[in-house]
């Protein structure tokens, strides 16, 4: 029985080469499809984070500078006639916390702006229901200043009692706009240098639906923690902390050594877990 032989230059192959390299093609295209498909599906959801960019927005509120910088603006009434009030953190521009901007402007002012009503210019930055505010001293951010606030107009704080939280602490700065992705280890060198410089630490939290939750680290007294964050940042860590709720703000007063690393098998159970008293929120 005569073989088929089949050269390169030749018009067409020999129908004995042709069946299976048609069968091989085949399989292979349904192979790269699925892979194609498998590899979109796994990729993270993109980020719906916004950093408004060249544009300054105007904020009328009451300045709080503990726990950290930011402004308290009065929001709508609720059904009972009581009011509410959204916290806007304030960053600085670049790498920089807020601190050193408002203390120029207080030394402008000759007086302190902390529980006055202040309207500043800054850039948003908003995702997952929060939303934070950059200021910079070079767009002069200090519009006006009026007298300070009575007490009972003052954000009220509750106390949630004490916990161990489990999450990732991230750059809020990044994450919440000016970076895509802001967490996770191909973010955590650029996060680290935004927390020493002064950006407030964040940790994030994923319930078992999938929905996050956001709150701002502090040591046990209110002190900046910024320094002692650094190696857990972009990290599955466990904190152990005092809950207090400020405004649409939950603050962890964490206690001394209360930063714990973890495994990422650790970080899939149950986010929240109460010590003395079950959050409210």
């Amino acid at each position: 029985m005569d073989k088929e032989f089949y050269i390169g230059w030749q018009a067409e192959a020999p129908k004995g080469y042709r069946k299976p390299i048609r069968k091989t093609l085949v399989v292979l295209l349904v192979m790269a499809g699925m892979v194609a498909a498998c590899l979109a599906l796994t990729q993270k959801k993109f980020s719906t984070a916004n950093f408004e960019f060249g544009q300054l927005t105007i904020i009328k509120g009451i300045y709080l500078q503990a726990p950290v910088p930011m402004l308290q603006v009065s929001s709508n009434k609720d059904i009972f006639g009581n009011r509410s009030y959204i916290s806007i953190p304030l960053l600085g521009f670049g790498k920089m916390g807020a601190d050193g901007i408002i203390q120029s402007l207080e030394r402008e002012k000759g007086t302190s702006l902390n529980g006055k009503e202040i309207t500043l210019k800054g850039t948003l930055l908003y995702n997952d229901g929060k939303l934070l505010a950059q200021i910079d001293s070079n767009d002069h951010p200090l519009l006006s200043v009026s007298a300070a606030m009575q007490n009972d107009t003052l954000l009220q704080k509750k106390d949630l009692g004490e916990m161990t939280i489990r999450g990732e602490i991230v750059d809020p700065k990044c994450f919440f706009g000016v970076m895509k992705p802001g967490q996770g280890k191909p973010h955590k060198d650029c996060a680290i240098r935004c927390i020493l410089g002064g950006i407030p630490p964040v940790l994030r939290v994923v319930n078992e639906e999938g929905a996050a939750n956001y709150y701002l680290v502090v040591g046990p007294h209110g002190e900046k923690l910024n320094n002692a964050v650094q190696s857990y940042v972009g990290e599955p860590v466990a904190l152990k902390a005092k809950a207090i709720q400020s405004g649409d703000w939950i603050v962890l007063y964490t206690t001394n050594n209360g930063i714990q690393a973890i495994s990422k098998r650790e970080l899939l159970l149950p986010g929240l877990q109460t010590m003395d008293c079950m959050a409210s929120r």
